[in-house]
């Protein structure tokens, strides 16, 4: 008998189709008119979004400041736009 191989090519990476994020960018929003100006690293903690998933976050705050709701504040922070 011969010894086979099986080959099969590496499963891709499939894309989901990337989320609203219209729900995590208006939590975003909230925290920073309740508590304020926030470095990045402070609002993420707080809107818990290490469970939102890869990206998420940045995408969330793009959109947020993309619509004018959010803006920079300083070096990594930002501030709701009043």
């Amino acid at each position: 008998m011969s010894e086979r191989r099986i080959w099969a090519p590496r499963p891709g990476m499939t894309r989901a189709p990337s989320p609203d994020l219209a729900e995590e960018a208006d939590t975003l929003v909230r925290i920073l008119r309740e508590q304020g100006p926030l470095t990045a690293s402070t609002l993420r903690r707080l809107a818990e979004a290490r469970y939102w998933g890869p990206g998420a976050f940045g995408a969330a705050l793009g959109r947020a400041r993309a619509e004018g709701r959010v803006r920079r504040a300083g070096f990594r922070t930002y501030d709701v736009v009043r």
